[in-house]
């Protein structure tokens, strides 16, 4: 069984905080003034929304951590994302890459569904907005795309 013992106190940071910093990156990739609201409530709204649907316990738990403290986690991204605008999305997918690392940790199918369940929530905020008139971007397609190749899910 998955717990959070099975993490350092960094990695379980990263493991509750990357939903929230996928979905900023994401809005960043395609910035919206008139759908920011929307990304912003999908933000909010998918992790919980999409954690028991995807079959991961870790998921779950991570879910359960997060929904307490989820403004300052999203207050937080922002802050790192407005200190340093251009280098965000880097830091967000060398973060994805250390989380990886950190799910070797539990078994794979468990490992997977977690990944999974954070591309999800990346793929509901791309949703949430229509850029230009498409649902999802091609600015937050690439986003979806290399966050998702640094999970190891491509």
């Amino acid at each position: 069984m998955v717990t959070k013992a099975d993490f350092t106190a960094d990695e379980w940071h990263l493991l509750v905080a990357l939903p929230y910093a996928v979905s900023t990156a994401i809005i960043a990739s395609a910035p919206n003034v008139m759908g920011v609201w929307s990304e912003v409530k999908a933000t909010i709204e998918a992790p919980q929304a999409l954690a028991p649907a995807s079959g991961s316990v870790l998921a779950g738990l991570v879910n359960a951590d997060a929904q307490p403290k989820q403004k300052e986690l999203i207050q937080e991204e922002q802050h790192i994302w407005r200190k340093d605008m251009a280098g965000y999305r880097t830091k967000v997918v060398a973060e994805c890459k250390s989380v990886a690392n950190a799910l070797s940790k539990v078994p794979a199918e468990e490992a997977v569904a977690y990944k999974k369940w954070v591309i999800a929530v990346g793929q509901k905020v791309a949703e949430a907005s229509k850029e230009h008139g498409v649902a999802v971007s091609d600015p937050e397609k690439e986003a979806l795309s290399e966050i998702s190749a640094a999970l190891g899910l491509t």
